[in-house]
């Protein structure tokens, strides 16, 4: 009778063991695998970011950063494309500028002294500039007659003339920093503005990787138009992977660009120290 007893016990005790056992086993199958829950973590937390607003140009490939290549050699006068008396004659406030950061080097001022001469987005530019033929379209898009041809001529050349003194600057700038953003920008804006796409393709490219959303405003606001200047930030544009099309130049587009290009050339600083100019 003990005997029987003892094998009841011993019976009930393994029942309950695997009872136990058995609902373990249950759990185990019931939860996923911490692999399996971390990857829907992952989802639910995309799910979330897929109602943010994303910009398109994040949605394509970009090619690689191809940071701009700035030669460690200094300025010289003689490396500049005018003398110190003509670029304190274009702008003597320029000058000064210059002659500060000459004094006292630094990306800053250099950048500085490069605004002064900018004039890359006055009332003024578009296709005039370099259009070098009709004057009397550049007068009438100032809405003034009085200066007359000869004082068109003569805005536009000084406005040719800031423009590679501002490009100058901006290179010694970017000599001291090559990571300077406004430097990049700023120098990427003038090279489009003078329809240099193949220069100006790796001052963009810098831009969008230093400070994506102000350059991505930027390439907008300079395509918004018809004029060639437009023309060539879509063609950079495109070319950056960034959408829109290639784009078709006239030969009056080909012929401003020209201009530009024997201008920019002019300056041996320029010609030494951005790649593809003038292409």
């Amino acid at each position: 009778m003990g005997f029987i007893i003892i094998l009841a016990i011993l019976a009930i005790g393994f029942w309950l063991l695997w009872i136990s056992w058995s609902e373990e086993q249950q759990k185990n199958t019931s939860a996923p695998p911490s692999s399996d829950y971390e990857s829907s973590e992952n989802n639910r937390t995309y799910d979330n970011l897929s109602t943010v607003p994303i910009s398109t140009e994040l949605l394509v490939e970009k090619p690689p950063v191809e940071p701009p290549q700035i030669s460690e050699v200094q300025s010289q006068s003689s490396e500049r494309a005018f003398s110190e008396e003509k670029m304190k004659e274009i702008n003597s406030k320029g000058y000064e500028l210059y002659k500060q950061a000459v004094s006292q080097p630094s990306t800053e001022a250099f950048l500085k002294a490069g605004l002064a001469y900018d004039h890359s987005y006055s009332s003024f530019w578009g296709d005039n500039v370099f259009g070098g033929v009709n004057y009397q379209s550049f007068l009438a898009s100032l809405g003034v007659s009085s200066i007359g041809e000869a004082g068109a001529k003569q805005m536009i050349e000084t406005a040719q003339d800031s423009l590679v003194i501002s490009c100058e600057f901006y290179i010694e700038a970017l000599s001291t920093n090559p990571e300077h953003y406004w430097s990049n920008l700023h120098l990427a804006t003038a090279l489009a503005a003078s329809l240099q796409v193949d220069a100006a393709l790796p001052y963009w490219r810098k831009s969008l990787q230093l400070n994506q959303p102000d350059t991505s405003q930027a390439l907008l606001g300079d395509s918004m138009g018809f004029d060639h200047r437009s023309i060539a930030v879509k063609e950079i544009i495109y070319r950056l992977g960034l959408g829109g099309l290639p784009q078709s130049f006239s030969s009056a587009y080909q012929q401003q660009k020209a201009i530009a290009s024997k201008k920019l050339r002019s300056s041996p600083y320029l010609v030494n120290n951005i790649h593809g100019l003038g292409n």
